[in-house]
């Protein structure tokens, strides 16, 4: 599956392709390629619409993830 990645800040764009949908493996590629200040980040994901937030420390929507099966 791909998931699209974007980080407001810079507006940085990326895809990836993924074999197992899950925390680490999406955290691994924000954290590689997003640029971040900010390691301690949260992911929310919905089932329904594909998509997930990103989410930093202090509880602000940094960026967002869609994922493409």
């Amino acid at each position: 599956m791909t998931v699209n990645f974007n980080i407001f800040k810079n507006e940085i764009s990326w895809n990836a392709l993924i074999h197992q949908l899950n925390g680490d493996v999406l955290l691994r590629h924000i954290l590689m390629k997003g640029n971040i200040d900010n390691r301690n980040i949260e992911l929310s994901y919905c089932d329904e619409t594909c998509q997930g937030k990103i989410i930093n420390s202090e509880n602000q929507l940094i960026g967002n993830f869609s994922i493409f099966c």
